[in-house]
């Protein structure tokens, strides 16, 4: 029997010079955990949130995706 769903939360920081490097590496990772998540021994959903911040760290994010709706598997009902 399976208990109740739990969450584990990544985080990722990327300190690039080039924005659009940056981009490309946080898609790779976001195409990956989604890949991950569809694999049969997983049984996982994924929900991303992408921040983009400014050169000044303390400006704060600039750029946020967090709304996204989730891909990979759909859940079980």
């Amino acid at each position: 029997m399976k208990g109740p769903p739990r969450a584990v939360r990544v985080q990722a920081v990327f300190h690039v010079t080039d924005d659009q490097q940056g981009q490309a590496v946080a898609a790779k990772m976001v195409d990956r955990a989604h890949e991950i998540a569809n694999l049969p021994e997983c049984e996982c959903d994924v929900d991303v949130s992408i921040e983009r911040a400014q050169p000044d760290a303390a400006a704060g994010p600039v750029e946020s995706a967090g709304d996204a709706p989730p891909r990979g598997r759909p859940p079980k009902l």
